[in-house]
């Protein structure tokens, strides 16, 4: 790894003030919260509010806006009962297409135009704009249907032989371990979605007999975009240059956690991004625990990275697609009333609830209740892309997140 110097753990603070009066003229309701609170012409970042689950779902999530010349992604639901809709217009697709394909060329450098990508990913924002990516970038582009079974994906990965593979850690592994034995040879491997840890990282690259640089974890979302992705000369995740990153304590985002004292540049990470005018951009709060955010001087330029994405704190969890939180917490409520539970994820949702046992019947329950409120999950699961959700039986001493309802990621090992 190149070494890098570190050029400070405190992030740009100051407000984009064209993005806040932009949004403020976008977003009536938000232009409101910023006016009761005081902060529409402050030019401290800290003193805009949150856009965090809570205000979304109230003011964006479920509203019935939708300008011409957008269009609308859905994913799992809110606390109401409807799914969350995200805005896309041309400007944030053209944005995203361009941040994704200036990465991806990087990426794949020395491969040559007319080679083979292939996208095997979900449903969502990521999978509609692979292809076309992948073709401005001069490949011969395929994509598969989520929705097909496991045997079909792997007979067209066999057939298709992609150079460049873009697919997620979880269908991945599902494809190695398939029954009918997938026998691509891939240069270039890219997974977004679920955790893509180092080690995760290695194997996939041994199994395809390539240089662990040779697989990268795209970090995104729906909400925002393109946001990061490994570096494997500094070890580290860089954000794109749209994204102004910072961290917050957890006790500031639930209130009935005990504060304590964590390293510069841990906490929960906030998003602002400068190219994503339908959605409200500022001060996202995307859920996630990260370590070591923080600014380095990288190849003569500063670039804001951080250590590794450590679990999730708040929104929702990946199971092949979406599942909400709240989902999952009427899903318990419904077949476990008044149990403690715990929802790990360890490269598949697993589900601990503090009982004596669990059985058949409620497993079959819970995955059911969760099934009608995620379809898209419900469908990879069917077609073999993802395991079953897990529910287990564990002891009151047994759960990890301390006795409280907390959802959370296993750290890497």
């Amino acid at each position: 790894m190149l070494p890098t110097t570190l050029i400070h753990h405190e992030v740009p603070v100051r407000a984009p003030r064209n993005l806040v009066e932009r949004y403020a003229l976008r977003f009536p309701w938000y232009g409101r919260l910023l006016d009761s609170l005081g902060v529409r012409h402050s030019d401290r970042l800290a003193d805009l509010p949150l856009m965090d689950q809570a205000t979304l779902e109230h003011h964006y999530y479920s509203s019935d806006d939708q300008p011409p010349g957008t269009h609308a992604f859905f994913t799992s639901g809110t606390s109401g009962g409807r799914r969350k809709r995200i805005l896309y217009g041309v400007e944030d697709e053209n944005a995203y297409v361009a941040q994704r394909r200036a990465l991806f060329e990087r990426f794949t450098r020395g491969i040559p135009a007319g080679s083979t990508a292939v996208a095997d990913l979900g449903t969502g924002h990521a999978a509609a704009s692979a292809r076309r990516i992948f073709e401005e970038m001069g490949f011969t582009a395929h994509d598969i249907d989520f929705r097909a079974p496991l045997p079909e994906h792997v007979a067209k990965l066999n057939r298709w032989q992609p150079d460049v593979l873009f697919t997620m850690p979880m269908i991945l592994d599902r494809l190695v371990r398939s029954p009918e034995p997938l026998r691509i040879s891939p240069r270039r491997i890219m997974v977004v979605g679920d955790l893509a840890p180092a080690a995760w990282r290695a194997n996939a690259a041994r199994h395809f007999g390539l240089r662990p640089e040779d697989v990268m974890d795209v970090f995104g979302s729906i909400e925002i975009g393109a946001i990061a992705h490994t570096d494997p000369e500094t070890g580290l995740y860089h954000f794109h240059d749209h994204i102004i990153a910072e961290v917050v304590p957890p006790h500031v985002l639930l209130p009935d956690l005990p504060e304590r004292d964590l390293p510069p540049g841990d906490g929960v990470l906030l998003l602002t991004s400068l190219t994503r005018p339908n959605f409200p951009a500022l001060r996202y709060v995307t859920g996630d625990l990260v370590s070591g955010l923080r600014v380095i001087e990288h190849r003569g330029r500063p670039v804001t990275a951080f250590d590794r994405v450590e679990g999730r704190l708040t929104g929702d969890f990946k199971h092949g697609e979406r599942v909400s939180s709240h989902d999952l917490c009427e899903a318990a409520a419904l077949v476990f009333p008044g149990r403690a539970f715990e929802v790990v994820d360890d490269g598949g949702l697993r589900v601990r609830v503090v009982a004596d046992h669990v059985t058949p019947e409620q497993v079959r329950a819970f995955r059911a209740a969760v099934d009608a409120a995620a379809p898209d999950v419900a469908t990879m699961v069917a077609s073999g892309l993802v395991r079953p959700i897990e529910v287990e039986a564990i002891r009151a001493e047994a759960m990890r997140s301390g006795g409280a309802k907390r959802r959370f990621h296993l750290k890497e090992s």
